[in-house]
C-alpha cells in the first residue's frame, strides 16, 4: 500500500532534520580545523623567525671569532715576547683542533649561551625527507605569502553586521548546535534571515552575525595544506630558505630581538615559549609591540595568589523563558536582572538562597515589559538599585523606578537600535552606543540631549567609561576602537583591527582595555605604551566581556559556548567553564564574588567564584 502524502511528508521533514543535523557538525568541525590551521601557521611562522634568527647569531659569532683572531695574530701577538708568542700560538692551535670535535660530539657547546641544547643539529640539518612534490607545494605557499595573495588575503572581506537595504543590525537566532531552529523560506536578505525574520523564529542563541561572516571561513587553504603535510624534520631545510625569502621582504619583522640571545638569560625561555605548540599546549596568549607577536612568557604566580579566582561553582539557574542578551548584578548582590525579548526580569538571588551545594532554580520575583517585544541588549543598574536603564533594538532607551516598577521616562535616540549603555560616576550622564554608528550623550537629571559622539563609520557596538569617568572607550562594527576625552568631547585615539568588535572593558586601573573580536581574539590594549596582548583561547566570536572590580582578572563569554577568566593583562588562563550554548552576556559583582551569564538555553546562570 503505498504511503500516504502525510507521512511522506513527515518523513522527508525527518530526513531534512537529520541533514541539517550533520550539516551543523561538519560546520562545528570545519571551523575546529581552521583554527586549527591557523594555530599551526602562527607556530611554523614563529619557528621560521627564531629559526632564522639563531642562523644570523651564529654567523655573527663567527665573523667576530675569525675577526678576533686576526686582531691577536696581527696585532696583538707582535707585541709579546717571543716565549710568550710561542705560547699563544699554541693556544690558538689548541683552540682550533679542540673546536671540531665539540662540534661533531655536541652542538650545543658550540652555540653561545642561551640558545636550546640541540640548536646546532637542527640548523646544519641536511634536506632529506622531503620529495619534490612536497618541495614544490611548500614553495607555492611561500610565494603566496610573500605576494600577499595567501591565507590574508581575504582579509579585504569584511564582514558587515548591518543589512545594505536598512542599515538594521541582524541579530542571529539560529542555535548551530541545534538544528531543529534553523530557519528557511520567506524573510532571507541577502541569503541570510533578517532581524524580524529570524527574531520571530522561536530559536534559542541570538548573537551578533554578520552578513559575510562566513567569508573568512572560505579563505584560501591551499598553503595550510601544504605545512600540514609536511613532517617536522623534513620541513627544518625548507624553512631556511622561507626565512631568506622572509628576511628579504619583511626585514623590520626580524629586527626586534633578534640580536640580544647571547646576553639574555632568559633567551633559552623565550625559545621555549616560542615552540611551545610544537611540544605540547598551544600558546594562546601573544605579546605584539611594533606589529611583532611572540608567546607571552607568564610569570610563577600568573595562576594564583591573593583575589586570582581559581574556579566556578554554580549556584543558581534563572528560567528566563528567552534568550538573555543581558544580565546585571545589584551592588548588594540580592538582586539580578535579565533581559530578553520586550521584558527584563527580576530575580531574588539573596545570600542564603545560594549558600550549600544545591543548585536553587527559582522563579521571578518580577517582569518589567518594554521595548515592545524587540530583544533587550543592555541593562544598566543604578549604584542605589531603584533604578534601571534598559535599552535594545528599539529607538527609545527606557528608565525605570524599580520601587514603583514603574517606567518613568523615555529618552529617543534617533536610532534604529541601542547596543550597550554606561554611566557616569555620579550617574547624571548616561553614554549610549547607537546603531548608526554615532555615540549619545544624555543629561538624565535635565531630561536632554548634551552630545552626539560621532566617529564609527558602522554601528557602535559597546562602550566602558574609565574609572574616574574623563575618557570613553567604544568599539565598532567598523573594526576600530576609540578613546574619547568627555571634558572636550573630542577622539584622543583610534585602535584599528581587521575584526569587528563585539564587546570591551575597561580595566579598573585604567593601564588596560581588553576588546572581544568577531575573529575569536581578545585584544588587551595598553593606555600608556606601544604595545599590547592577543589572546587566541575562544573558538568563535567574543560576545562579551567584564573586568573584575579589584582589576586583577577579567571574564569573556562567546558564541563557543565558552567563559574564559584571564590574568590582567597577559592572559594567563584561569579556568574555562561551558554552557550548552551560546554565552551571550555576563557581569561581575561588585565584590568579586559572583557572576551571572546569560545564554541562548533561555536561561541566565549564577556562579560563585572560588579563590
Amino acid at each position: 500500500m503505498k504511503p500516504s502524502y502525510l507521512e511522506s511528508l513527515e518523513r522527508i521533514k525527518e530526513e531534512h532534520s537529520e541533514m541539517n543535523k550533520h550539516l551543523n557538525q561538519q560546520r562545528a568541525e570545519l571551523e575546529k580545523v581552521n583554527t586549527e590551521k591557523e594555530n599551526m601557521h602562527r607556530s611554523y611562522m614563529t619557528y621560521a623567525e627564531v629559526a632564522g634568527t639563531m642562523r644570523n647569531d651564529i654567523k655573527r659569532a663567527e665573523e667576530a671569532n675569525k675577526r678576533l683572531q686576526e686582531f691577536i695574530l696581527q696585532t696583538l701577538s707582535p707585541l709579546l715576547s717571543p716565549e710568550h708568542q710561542a705560547s699563544c700560538l699554541a693556544a690558538m692551535e689548541s683552540f682550533k683542533s679542540a673546536s671540531s670535535p665539540r662540534e661533531n660530539g655536541n652542538g650545543a657547546a658550540a652555540l653561545p649561551p642561551g640558545f636550546p641544547p640541540g640548536a646546532a643539529g637542527m640548523l646544519g640539518m641536511l634536506p632529506f625527507g622531503m620529495n619534490p612534490a612536497m618541495s614544490q607545494l611548500f614553495n607555492q605557499f611561500t610565494s603566496q605569502n610573500g605576494d600577499g595573495t595567501g591565507a590574508g588575503g581575504s582579509e579585504a572581506k569584511k564582514a558587515k553586521l548591518e543589512d545594505p537595504d536598512d542599515n538594521e543590525l541582524e541579530i542571529d537566532v539560529t542555535n548551530d548546535d541545534n538544528p531543529s531552529t534553523t530557519n528557511g523560506g520567506a524573510g532571507h536578505k541577502n541569503g541570510r534571515d533578517s532581524t524580524n525574520s529570524v527574531a520571530s523564529s522561536g530559536a534559542s542563541t541570538p548573537s551578533i552575525a554578520s552578513n559575510s561572516a562566513k567569508a573568512r571561513q572560505q579563505q584560501p587553504q591551499g598553503g595550510l595544506q601544504s605545512l600540514e603535510q609536511m613532517s617536522f624534520l623534513a620541513g627544518l631545510s625548507e624553512f631556511q630558505l622561507y626565512f631568506e625569502r622572509l628576511r628579504h621582504r619583511h626585514p623590520n619583522m626580524l629586527r626586534q630581538g633578534g640580536y640580544n640571545l647571547f646576553s639574555d638569560p632568559h633567551a633559552h625561555a623565550k625559545i621555549a615559549a616560542a615552540m611551545s605548540q610544537m611540544s605540547g599546549r598551544p600558546a594562546y596568549s601573544f605579546k605584539i609591540v611594533d606589529g611583532v607577536p611572540t608567546p607571552t612568557l607568564f610569570p610563577a604566580d600568573a595562576q594564583k595568589g591573593p583575589g586570582i579566582p581559581t574556579g566556578l561553582k554554580k549556584k543558581m539557574e534563572l528560567n528566563h523563558g528567552e534568550v538573555v542578551c543581558a544580565a546585571t548584578i545589584a551592588r548588594d548582590n540580592t538582586r539580578v536582572y535579565t533581559g530578553g525579548k520586550g521584558c527584563v526580569k527580576i530575580w531574588d538571588v539573596c545570600e542564603s538562597d545560594i549558600t550549600g551545594n544545591t543548585v536553587a532554580n527559582r522563579p521571578s520575583i518580577a517582569t518589567l515589559d518594554c521595548l515592545k517585544e524587540n530583544y533587550i541588549r543592555s541593562c544598566k543598574l543604578f549604584q542605589d538599585g531603584k533604578t534601571l536603564l534598559i535599552g535594545g533594538e528599539a529607538s527609545t532607551v527606557a528608565l525605570w523606578d524599580l520601587t514603583t516598577q514603574m517606567k518613568t521616562l523615555d529618552l529617543e535616540t534617533d536610532s534604529q537600535a541601542c547596543y550597550a549603555l554606561a554611566l557616569s560616576p555620579d550617574e547624571k550622564l548616561l553614554f549610549a552606543c547607537l546603531a548608526d554608528g554615532n555615540i549619545l550623550i544624555y543629561d538624565i537629571h535635565n531630561r536632554e540631549k548634551v552630545h552626539t559622539l560621532p566617529g564609527h563609520q558602522d554601528g557602535a557596538s559597546c562602550l566602558d567609561l574609565s574609572k574616574d569617568g574623563t575618557k570613553l572607550w567604544s568599539g565598532g562594527l567598523d573594526n576600530s576602537v576609540r578613546c574619547w576625552d568627555l571634558g572636550q568631547r573630542k577622539e584622543l585615539a583610534k585602535h584599528d583591527f581587521s575584526s569587528q568588535v563585539f564587546s570591551l572593558g575597561c580595566c579598573p586601573n585604567d593601564e588596560w582595555v581588553a576588546v572581544g573580536m568577531e575573529n575569536n581574539n581578545v585584544e588587551v590594549l595598553s593606555t600608556t605604551m606601544k604595545e599590547k596582548y592577543q589572546l587566541t583561547q575562544h573558538e568563535s566570536c567574543v560576545l562579551s566581556l567584564k573586568f573584575a572590580h579589584s582589576g586583577k582578572f577579567f571574564i569573556s563569554t562567546g558564541k563557543d559556548n565558552a567563559l574564559n577568566a584571564w590574568r590582567t593583562p597577559y592572559g594567563a588562563s584561569l579556568f574555562q567553564l561551558k554552557e550548552n550554548t551560546s554565552v551571550l552576556s555576563c557581569d561581575i559583582s561588585f565584590d568579586d564574588s559572583l557572576i551571572v551569564t546569560g545564554s541562548g538555553e533561555k536561561k541566565a546562570t549564577l556562579y560563585a567564584i572560588d579563590y
